[in-house]
């Protein structure tokens, strides 16, 4: 996995972090963050409606996965600084996976 390497896996960390302490200050955690981000971006910009499907290994994950993070303009503003800030180092996928997607 590409982002998790160890030539960009401190970069990354920096941005959960940042994440971490968004989360703290709503009183969720950072994969609530994530969803309520996800959702947030439903249906604008253009974009279609987005429904995210998280996985979830545990019961306590799968209530966390239902109540995502509401997240107000100001905190998609933060948010974005954040992303600005910290952006996410290395490919999503390895170069293998990668060439598939591609086709």
């Amino acid at each position: 996995m590409p982002r998790f390497q160890p030539d960009v896996f401190g970069e990354n960390i920096k941005l959960l972090h940042e994440v971490e302490h968004v989360a703290k200050q709503k009183g969720c955690t950072p994969g609530q963050i994530a969803l309520g981000w996800v959702i947030a971006h439903s249906g604008k910009n253009g974009l279609g409606d987005i429904l995210p499907i998280p996985g979830a290994t545990t019961e306590e994950r799968v209530k966390e996965n239902c109540a995502p993070a509401e997240l107000n303009d100001d905190d998609m503003a933060l948010i974005e600084e954040i992303l600005k800030k910290f952006p996410v180092q290395g490919h999503r996928y390895p170069e293998g996976g990668r060439a598939h997607l591609e086709q």
